[in-house]
């Protein structure tokens, strides 16, 4: 091959790999950190509830990615790159859930693991089977709610929650604090539950 055909190739195969670089560039992805809701701060009637344990959240697969996982008016489920959550999504509700507890029950609440000392009145363990945006902009929450022993060896009782978040505006930011309203009446079924058990 000649000079000339040598260059030629090289100057194609650079302008291809140009353009190539400008369609994969664009802006960076909207990140979303998950906020404490705008709810009334009332504390339930809980005072014999001192001490909670929390273990993190476990949700499907496909609401563990960074990118929010929507359902399509037509069922389908999407993931958008341009935007995602701020943090590990299990993380981000464990750790509001653990504030909520917190505030709800005006009680200790840590998230395992905890000091070897540290001997929580129940455990609170939360697993989600649905974590999607709704086509409004609103969300979709269930699964359930497992209150252990402190030890975590008896299962003092299973809750099951299957909430959806109503919302007329599709902007992420509605996806989250739909999520935070979520979590919150979470916290607020697991103490009530806990009280009803005599257990706490």
């Amino acid at each position: 091959m000649s000079v000339i055909r040598m260059g030629k190739a090289l100057s194609v195969t650079l302008v291809c790999l140009l353009a190539l670089s400008a369609c994969g560039s664009g802006p960076p992805p909207k990140l979303y950190l998950l906020e404490l809701p705008a709810v009334a701060e009332l504390q339930i009637d809980a005072s014999s509830i001192n001490v909670l344990g929390i273990s993190q959240i476990t949700v499907p697969g496909y609401a563990s990615d960074a990118r929010i996982a929507s359902r399509e008016t037509n069922g389908v489920i999407t993931q958008r790159d341009n935007e995602r959550w701020a943090e590990d999504p299990e993380q981000a509700i464990t750790r509001l859930l653990a504030s909520r507890l917190k505030v709800r029950a005006g009680a200790t609440v840590l998230v395992e693991p905890w000091p070897r000392d540290y001997q929580p009145q129940a455990r609170v363990e939360v697993m989600f089977d649905r974590l999607l945006r709704q086509p409004d902009g609103g969300a979709h929450l269930a699964g359930q709610i497992q209150l252990l022993s402190g030890d975590g060896r008896k299962v003092l009782q299973v809750v099951l929650f299957n909430y959806r978040i109503e919302a007329n505006n599709t902007n992420a930011r509605t996806f989250f604090t739909s999520v935070a309203q979520g979590v919150d009446a979470i916290a607020i079924d697991a103490i009530e539950a806990l009280l009803a058990s005599g257990r706490s």
